[in-house]
């Protein structure tokens, strides 16, 4: 055979495997299109009906009542899609707070929404019951130092075939939906991670790798984040967090949200008790719901009392959330008790106090003796 016929044959032999090679990729990538289409989130078909209500019986449990006549338009749903929020009927709502966050919901805008806070103050809460009332979608994560920017979209996990098959996250499903998505503990994620949402704060189109695709978020799409700290890595009470990129925090609106005013704080927490301890327990007693109530406001005080102490202190002082205020309350009326120390006490260091430091326990326990005397 001529050295010219075995050239042929050799450029003949690397154009079939070139070919071969741009064949089996076309399979891969076409398998990956439908395996993403078989589990890809769909978007609601149905669509809401707009209404306009009166503001003032949308929010009826709010410090300082809306303006007569003031009104909202919300969505209303023949069939509810998922992600909306089921309605707490006795939450309370800060008028400030409602104010910033419905302005920013419903006129357009180019930036986040950054909620900052102490644990336990409701920031996620608070948008999720904003939102419910509103007819509005919500989706959320939390993040870590091991978040990444494409996790945001939704993860590739295997099927029993062997197959990968994607599925899409609450953000991807947020932009298409033109809901709501959070991202809580904001300040745990890396910072080179989170300034790759930057021009999403803006509703620009963004990348999406697992799509291989640009998505365009839908015009009622928001983004919001939430936090311990204000991103300045100051704070030491919250192990994890760390500074923020300053050309990512200029792209949000922020708003510190404090724990409630005490009135309110026990006001909630009353209606807790009624719902665990009403006319339908057995054995009910209006004497003892009287002296449960009277708990709540000894709870209340105590939790602000160290909340004070704690902002005082600074370093790693741990304050109660109205999360367990909650629990301790739960553990008082299911009878939860330790050989040696009352009832109170005990559903206090089962709620709360066993978390905390030797230090900020004994100081914890001295202020609740103080204020409930010898039944702690």
């Amino acid at each position: 055979m001529s050295n010219e016929s075995q050239t042929q044959l050799v450029l003949t032999a690397d154009l079939l495997g070139q070919f071969a090679k741009m064949i089996a990729q076309e399979q891969v990538n076409a398998k990956r299109q439908e395996n993403n289409k078989a589990v890809a989130y769909v978007p609601t078909q149905i669509k809401p009906t707009k209404v306009s209500v009166e503001t003032g019986t949308l929010f009826t449990n709010i410090d300082v009542p809306a303006a007569p006549g003031a009104k909202i338009q919300i969505d209303t749903w023949k069939i509810q899609p998922e992600g909306i929020p089921t309605v707490i009927e006795n939450y309370h709502f800060r008028k400030e707070m409602l104010n910033d966050l419905l302005n920013w919901l419903v006129l357009p805008s180019d930036y986040g929404f950054w909620m900052v806070g102490l644990h336990g103050t409701g920031k996620t809460s608070f948008v999720e019951q904003v939102a419910a009332r509103l007819g509005r979608q919500v989706w959320s994560d939390t993040g870590s130092q091991t978040t990444e920017f494409i996790d945001l979209f939704g993860y590739s996990c295997p099927t029993k075939n062997g197959e990968i098959k994607f599925v899409e996250g609450g953000l991807l499903k947020a932009m298409k939906e033109g809901g709501i998505y959070i991202i809580n503990e904001v300040d745990a994620m890396s910072p080179s991670e989170l300034i790759k949402l930057n021009e999403l704060t803006a509703h620009k189109p963004i990348y999406v790798p697992q799509l291989e695709s640009w998505v365009h978020p839908k015009p009622n799409f928001r983004i919001v984040c939430t936090s311990n700290t204000n991103g300045t890595g100051d704070d030491t009470r919250y192990i994890g967090t760390q500074a923020m990129n300053t050309a990512f925090k200029d792209r949000w609106m922020m708003v510190n949200v404090p724990y409630l005013p005490a009135a309110i704080e026990r006001q909630f927490l009353e209606s807790i008790v009624g719902k665990l301890y009403n006319e339908n327990t057995p054995n009910f007693n209006k004497n003892r719901l009287a002296s449960y109530n009277a708990l709540v406001g000894g709870m209340v005080e105590i939790a602000n009392m160290i909340r004070d102490a704690a902002q005082t202190m600074g370093g790693e002082s741990t304050p109660p959330s109205i999360r367990a205020l909650m629990r301790w309350i739960d553990l008082v009326l299911k009878g939860s008790y330790t050989d040696g120390m009352s009832e109170l006490r005990s559903a206090f260091l089962k709620a709360y106090g066993n978390a905390l430091s030797d230090a900020e326990r004994q100081t914890a326990i001295e202020i609740c003796t103080d204020v409930l005397g010898d039944r702690f």
